[in-house]
């Protein structure tokens, strides 16, 4: 009986974390993208919509799906997808543009 109550409190425990968002921390907050194009503020919203403003001033929204540990957000000539990993406010990490160039991205506090 033990080990069938440890193996249910595995199964909840493991299927609570393949169902966390990864994007939560970045709701409410900014990822502020640098790369060869300039740099632009992106604004990622709960249930799959983002905006972000371009180095123009200009801003474009768009959709973004979830599958696996993948995201890709549509909206441009081509998606942008990038790993769905979880990020605390402060993280800088590499990104690649869809034409190949590295990007950079931060999560700062705030909109």
């Amino acid at each position: 009986m033990r080990l069938f109550v440890s193996v249910l409190v595995a199964l909840i425990a493991f299927t609570g974390a393949a169902l966390a968002d990864p994007f939560a921390n970045f709701y409410g907050n900014t990822v502020n993208i640098a790369g060869a194009s300039g740099e632009r503020s992106v604004f990622i919203d709960e249930g799959g919509a983002y905006s972000q403003k371009l180095p123009d001033g200009s801003t474009v929204e768009g959709k973004y799906e979830v599958n696996g540990d993948t995201a890709c957000f549509l909206g441009g000539e081509q998606p942008y997808c990038v790993a769905a990993e979880a990020r605390n406010v402060g993280d800088t990490w590499e990104l690649t543009a869809p034409d190949g160039s590295k990007e950079t991205a931060t999560l700062v506090a705030g909109r």
